[in-house]
């Protein structure tokens, strides 16, 4: 088709990755963002993971107790702020409804289809592209320190190695061959559970490289310009007020995460995300001769601890609190604390080193599931809602959208993800 003038609001993972396939098709494509470059919000230090392996949003069957078990819990892994409440209960209504086991279980299915295409076209740009990012092709593996895993797979996990995902089972011995530094903690590791296919990497090196190599290829990019409202002519998206002038396109991305509702609502599209916070703690690693070798996955905490290079990341934790963006001292002790109980002959010296904390929003969709495609509102995209799986579902997502913009068959079913939802 005719190429067209599309405008993204938004550098993040999502936005550079959309302009990135929009181009690759031969739109004219220009990217706002208030900030003074890409990947300054989410993306900035998140945990680093590519994982298809992880498909299952965190609304999973049994959620409400953890969140009203962790009200009184100041270190569950899942943590609801009263003081959110408010703000959170028809988000929160619909969050909980979609746990319902055969709502969860498809959101899973389609999660995985996206997660497993983007994955594919990760790895392409990389290559192609010779993006450096402290990339890491070896995997992640989950402990397991409850019980052993099981021995037979079955329900949704047959049903995602059906349709591609790899994993392997590991005893203790297994466990420690693939990781020799968990050897410390034998006594609490019951196995594991390694998924070779996943990757890792310093997302926010990745979006910054990516975000270059769509400005050789034409991109436009207008940094410190904050869109303050969109142009509505009759039911349909034509442009954008900026502090300073208004401009018309043919077509309107937002990739603007959880805070895409600002734009939105005057219109009355009401989006189900909301910001999930979760943290991440980078240490210097120069100074030891031994280091972990590959993303490690608590799952009974929410968190990773993932190799970049020099640098190791502990992340995870989701805080329901707003917008509050306080960077709180205890949650940041929580990863410390795992820090301390996956590696704790290296613990004390990465303490006492460099410490980097951070907090981000994830976006997070009420029913487990991003939200790409065109909304009611002709003439206005979305590409948002990714919860914990933003960098593993970014460059399929930007494909899927471009696909759609461009009146092409996605590469995979796009129907789980349409914007019209909302």
């Amino acid at each position: 088709m005719p190429a067209k003038d599309i405008l993204i609001i938004g550098a993040g993972l999502a936005g550079i990755a959309s302009a990135w396939a929009l181009r690759q098709r031969g739109h004219r494509v220009t990217v706002f963002d208030a900030h003074d470059g890409p990947a300054e919000e989410t993306s900035f230090a998140n945990a680093g993971a590519l994982t298809p392996s992880e498909p299952e949003p965190w609304n999973a069957p049994g959620v409400h107790w953890q969140l009203l078990s962790s009200l009184a819990d100041p270190h569950s892994p899942m943590k609801l702020r009263l003081k959110a409440l408010p703000g959170l209960t028809p988000w929160g209504l619909r969050f909980l409804w979609n746990s319902r086991r055969p709502r969860f279980e498809a959101a899973c299915r389609a999660n995985f289809a996206l997660s497993h295409h983007s994955l594919k076209l990760t790895q392409a740009v990389r290559d192609s592209e010779d993006l450096s990012f402290d990339s890491l092709r070896r995997g992640t593996l989950k402990i397991c320190r409850d019980a052993p895993p099981p021995a037979v797979r079955d329900g949704i996990n047959k049903t995602l190695a059906d349709m591609g995902l790899t994993s392997e089972i590991l005893d203790v011995e297994e466990t420690l061959a693939r990781e020799p530094l968990l050897e410390a903690v034998r006594d609490q590791i019951k196995g594991s559970v390694f998924h070779p296919l996943d990757e890792s990497g310093d997302a926010r090196a990745f979006t910054r490289a990516l975000a270059e190599a769509a400005e050789a290829a034409g991109v436009r990019f207008e940094w410190q310009t904050r869109v303050q409202e969109l142009v509505d002519r009759a039911g349909r998206i034509v442009g954008v007020r900026t502090e300073t002038e208004e401009i018309e396109v043919e077509a309107i991305v937002l990739a603007t995460g959880h805070a895409s509702w600002k734009l939105l609502a005057p219109h009355g599209l009401h989006l189900p995300v909301r910001p999930v916070k979760g943290y991440s703690l980078t240490l210097d690693m120069s100074g030891l001769n031994e280091r972990p070798g590959l993303p490690v996955v608590d799952e009974a905490l929410h968190t990773i601890a993932t190799p970049m290079g020099d640098r190791l990341r502990i992340a995870g934790t989701a805080e329901f609190t707003g917008e509050d963006r306080t960077l709180r001292e205890d949650r940041v002790d929580n990863l410390r604390n795992l820090l301390r109980s996956l590696y704790p002959q290296i613990a004390e010296p990465l303490l006492a080193g460099d410490q980097k904390a951070w907090c981000g929003f994830r976006p997070m969709s009420a029913d487990g599931r991003p939200f790409i495609g065109e909304t009611r509102a002709r003439g206005l995209w979305l590409v948002t809602g990714h919860g914990h799986l933003g960098w593993t579902q970014a460059m399929g997502s930007g494909d899927v959208l471009a696909s759609l913009i461009s009146d092409e068959t996605p590469a995979i079913d796009a129907t789980p993800f349409a914007a019209t939802r909302i």
